[in-house]
């Protein structure tokens, strides 16, 4: 079932997959061939999921972009990955696709662009493509081929696009167990997760491989989202601790019900003890994930685990993933001690778009996190804070180091930082730090008109802004954004 603010549907996995080998015979036709790059730029929403299978059965990869994402993003996604077409819609709310594409520079855009909606200047429609025949034969990439790169913010400020194959895909859809008293095709999903990101697109494969019933929102909406848990029954939901926040106090006002929920998996972002003690209060067992675009389920709370561990630890590895912590040597150290995460399994993705390995994993094969963390004695993995300059807002990794740049550019702006002050709801917001230019001053609203101006999307824009004489630095002029955070964090 597809729903959103104008109303919902119900289609098939089959209907789906028809439309899929119609759209991927007008891919072929246009040109489109294995290994060849597909960027997406959608809500979620079914044209999604199509375009997500149709590159599958072409062997091409997909690169599904963050519908939030304006022109500066899409730039530095093109000039990355290449994509030779590139499939979206005209708008969505209040987002106006054409436009972004638009001020895209010419030479930097995909050669087939295709939009639903109709036809333009440059721009082939959606339904003309679909229109073709069905593609004869599937020709899906083999295991360790790319199938997949999904961007995600580096530290640097620079996306760097994370490649999975087909082998680490299908083990991601069928390898996490869920520990529940039904079968998989009894459950009903509540699909919250945005398109654009890892679990955007190992959802609905998930659903695809192991014959699951579920209810597709095509953007976050929190009151829509529990009235349908209220009205329409789910069992299983995943999402940020924002999306059951959220829920659970639109259920306070509005006396809903959440107790059909027999598990609402929460990660991509700290998941406070309050939040899960609340839940469970409301009849909504929580049970913590942790991953990352690169390993996307990690580690996996247990939903029968007393509710003293569920609090306090995520879990244990799954799927056949594995956890080790190390200190900054490289040092693997013992339960109860704190270091660097490192992950390995067959889930992990095979490397970063133009990254030599050897930048990416240690020499013995592991994923090192930039997170810290502490594994017991029992082998349950606690987070305890983050290495990497990224601020996780709501579940999405905004770059500290980008935010800086846009806002330094500011001519009010002589120097700035950008930290994550820690939030109940969105696990960390961005404050900027500004030293400002002689006889100049600054205010939010200036500042989010000129991120719209740089092109780039609203929710990188500081939500605080704080004026100071001069940054905090060492003797040696490097800059301590630790002591720009205040004491509880």
């Amino acid at each position: 079932m597809f729903v959103s603010r104008e109303g919902r549907y119900t289609t098939t996995l089959n209907a789906i997959r028809e439309r899929a080998e119609h759209l991927a015979g007008g891919l072929r036709a246009l040109g489109v061939k294995a290994g060849d790059k597909v960027s997406t730029q959608f809500p979620l929403c079914e044209e999604a999921i199509v375009a997500q299978f149709a590159t599958l059965m072409l062997g091409a990869v997909l690169v599904p972009v963050v519908p939030v994402f304006g022109s500066r993003e899409l730039t530095r996604l093109f000039e990355d990955a290449k994509p030779v077409a590139h499939l979206t819609c005209r708008r969505w709310r209040k987002l106006d696709y054409a436009t972004s594409l638009a001020e895209i520079p010419s030479r930097l855009r995909p050669g087939i662009v295709v939009t639903s909606g109709g036809a333009g200047d440059g721009v082939i429609a959606w339904e003309d493509v679909e229109a073709a025949p069905k593609l004869e034969s599937w020709a899906p990439a083999d295991d360790d081929e790319t199938s997949l790169i999904v961007f995600t913010s580096g530290s640097t400020g620079v996306p760097k696009g994370a490649r999975h194959t087909r082998r680490t895909m299908l083990a991601e859809a069928f390898d996490v167990g869920y520990r529940l008293p039904v079968r998989d095709e009894e459950l009903l999903y509540l699909y919250t997760s945005g398109a654009g990101h890892i679990a955007g697109y190992v959802y609905p494969l998930r659903v695809l491989a192991r014959g699951m019933r579920c209810i597709v929102l095509d953007g976050w909406d929190a009151p829509l989202s529990a009235r349908i848990v209220d009205q329409d029954k789910p069992t299983v939901m995943a999402g940020l601790p924002f999306h059951l926040i959220s829920m659970l106090d639109i259920a306070d006002e509005e006396g809903l019900d959440l107790s059909s929920l027999l598990m609402a998996t929460i990660g991509g972002a700290p998941v406070a003890a309050g939040l899960v003690i609340r839940a469970q209060r409301a009849g909504v067992p929580i049970v913590k994930s942790y991953g990352l675009t690169e390993l996307p389920t990690a580690v996996l709370g247990d939903v029968n685990a007393p509710i003293e561990i569920r609090s306090t630890y995520i879990g244990r590895p799954s799927g056949g993933n594995e956890v080790r912590i190390a200190d900054d040597d490289g040092n693997i150290l013992p339960p109860g001690c704190r270091g660097e995460i490192q992950l390995r399994g067959p889930e992990m993705f095979a490397g970063y778009t133009n990254v030599p390995d050897s930048q990416i994993f240690t020499q013995d094969g592991w994923f090192p996190t930039g997170d810290i963390g502490e594994l017991s004695a029992d082998g349950l993995l606690s987070i305890v804070d983050r290495k990497k300059n990224i601020i996780i807002r709501g579940g999405e990794n905004l770059s500290a180091t980008e935010i800086e740049e846009i806002v330094g550019t500011h001519p009010s702006v002589a120097e700035a930082a950008v930290v994550g002050i820690p939030d109940d709801r969105y696990g960390e917001r961005a404050c900027a730090f500004v030293v400002l230019n002689k006889g100049r001053t600054l205010t939010l609203g200036e500042l989010l008109e000129h991120f719209i101006a740089a092109g780039v999307s609203k929710q990188k824009v500081p939500e605080y802004l704080e004026f100071i004489d001069e940054l905090p630095r060492t003797a040696t002029g490097k800059l301590r954004k630790h002591d720009l955070l205040p004491p509880a964090a």
